[in-house]
């Protein structure tokens, strides 16, 4: 046993040996397109800009369309796409991305696409064939060096790392000739575009066009140049047989597609116009208004001691603290913590004043954040905050919401509404991940039409209402055409998924929620 033992721990040595990272830096400094003014999509959305320092918008609630939009600026794209995402995801919605960068790259656009590597477990052959094309480029943030195909061997790796691990880049931008851009909360994966059989997320992008534009290319330049980012192949074995990784390319995405169209109610046409606004070259008005874009240093969880250095989550907890008014949330991973609360408190909301939207327990993704928000549910409440808790069959047989067809519904949007006025929207959530551990990008937006389009896209009817009853225990409100339905836990739930995230929340502390 002893011999077994020893060689076994040699083995382990041996394995965690050819896990280290290479020095850095490794890739060349690039930088986002100088003067985009040559390009047909600058003058396209120049022509829709009020040239007075205001940025241009167009919100996407609509998944089908927001993929086509990522599409469509792909094809546009002259020069440049920059292309940046904590989750690219070799499924039918990520190869059909992969495939329009590749055409756009094809006519000579460079393309660079920067990618968490968190998620990339089996990915490596795909995007080293992507990495292999003409003009094209793929970096990793914050690689794993070693169990790049398997998910134990990636674990012992990273066994004696985990500080350096658990630092992940939550960010998503595509950037197209530095001209316009998307921001908001989908990855590039099929359960964000209603593209998944099991279960869909309800999210949202905002296009941005104007001044806003160069700002979220520069933090795009600062992760892409940073000392946390790795060319790929510094990392995976690339192929030596370049034709052969081209063609296998082509092979591998050839048949992707993106999601079928959404079946959607009238009112929701105004926002399917846009991918056929920029592949004919007309826009139509864009929404002036000015902007803030807030985005992280790629080494943010080094700095959080320093409070005058400025992060997404600061920002966006200061304009909460403003608020005169009213105050909306939309976050599907919410643990709003001690500091959340004091800040409710100190609000002295009236109900409806604060409104909060997230997951259920039957919808959320991630029990073990749902473990965390649980715990503030009451306090929440008893401080008059309106929660709502979004329900997976509701949002089906709804579709206000989306066009989930078959499959279940969960929040997945990141916004905060405040007085009507102002709307953050972007990658961070609300909890302690996002302010402690992941790095975020977004942008504030003051205009008052975009606050109430997205506050009237918030479909009560798809979401449970919370209330203490008599006894102060939590009550879970649902309504339809039979009446009031009332719920004395949570709805939609089996007895073993009540228990199991308190369980499992034990090993885990709220820091890492």
């Amino acid at each position: 046993m002893r011999r077994i033992a020893v060689l076994l721990a040699a083995v382990l040595m041996v394995l965690l040996a050819g896990c280290a990272l290479p020095a850095r830096p490794d890739g060349p400094v690039s930088t986002a397109l100088a003067d985009p003014s040559t390009t047909t999509l600058y003058r396209m959305v120049d022509q829709r800009l009020p040239h007075d320092g205001r940025s241009g918008f167009r919100i996407l609630p609509v998944a089908s369309y927001a993929f086509a939009t990522r599409i469509a600026l792909a094809q546009r794209a002259e020069k440049t796409l920059d292309v940046q995402y904590y989750l690219f995801k070799n499924d039918n919605t990520g190869r059909a991305v992969m495939r329009a960068l590749a055409n756009a790259a094809a006519r000579g656009v460079r393309v660079r696409v920067l990618i968490d590597d968190l998620y990339s477990i089996g990915e490596d052959r795909i995007l080293a064939d992507l990495n292999s094309l003409p003009n094209v480029e793929v970096r990793l943030f914050n690689p794993f060096a070693g169990g790049r195909s398997n998910s134990t061997l990636r674990l012992l790796g990273a066994a004696f790392d985990l500080e350096r691990i658990n630092r992940r880049m939550h960010n998503k931008l595509f950037i197209a000739d530095n001209s316009a851009a998307l921001v908001g909360g989908r990855n590039l994966a099929d359960e964000y575009f209603m593209n998944a059989t099991g279960s869909n997320f309800v999210d949202i992008d905002v296009f941005v066009a104007g001044p806003s534009v160069p700002e979220l290319s520069r933090a795009f330049d600062q992760y892409w140049n940073s000392d946390r980012t790795y060319t790929l192949q510094s990392v995976v074995d690339v192929p030596a047989d370049v034709p052969a990784a081209r063609a296998e390319f082509r092979h591998l995405t050839d048949e992707a597609d993106g999601p079928p169209p959404d079946n959607l109610p009238a009112e929701f046409s105004q926002y399917s116009t846009l991918p056929t606004e920029i592949r004919d070259g007309v826009l139509l008005p864009l929404e002036p208004a000015s902007a803030k874009v807030i985005a992280d240093d790629p080494n943010k969880p080094l700095h959080l001691l320093d409070r005058t250095i400025p992060t997404v989550t600061r920002t966006v907890l200061a304009k909460i603290s403003e608020a005169n008014g009213s105050v909306e949330i939309v976050s599907p991973y919410f643990v709003p913590g001690d500091i959340g609360i004091s800040m409710m408190k100190a609000a002295k909301a009236e109900p409806g004043t604060i409104r909060v939207f997230t997951n259920s327990l039957a919808s959320t993704d991630a029990p073990l954040a749902e473990n965390g928000y649980m715990g503030y549910r009451k306090r929440m409440l008893e401080n008059n905050v309106d929660l709502y808790e979004m329900s997976p069959t509701l949002t089906r047989s709804r579709e206000r919401l989306g066009a989930f067809r078959r499959s279940l519904g969960s929040l997945h949007a990141k916004c905060v509404i405040i007085d009507r006025r102002f709307v953050f929207l972007g990658s961070m959530n609300l909890d302690a991940r996002s302010s402690l551990e992941n790095t975020e990008v977004g942008v504030i937006i003051d205009s008052s039409p975009i606050a109430n389009q997205i506050a009237n896209l918030l479909d009560l009817g798809s979401f449970y209402h919370l209330r203490l009853d008599d006894a102060g225990e939590i009550e879970w409100i649902s309504n339809d055409e039979t009446g009031e339905h009332v719920f004395h836990h949570d709805p939609e739930t089996t007895w073993w998924q009540r228990v199991t995230p308190a369980f499992t929340g034990f090993f885990v502390p709220e820091d890492q929620l």
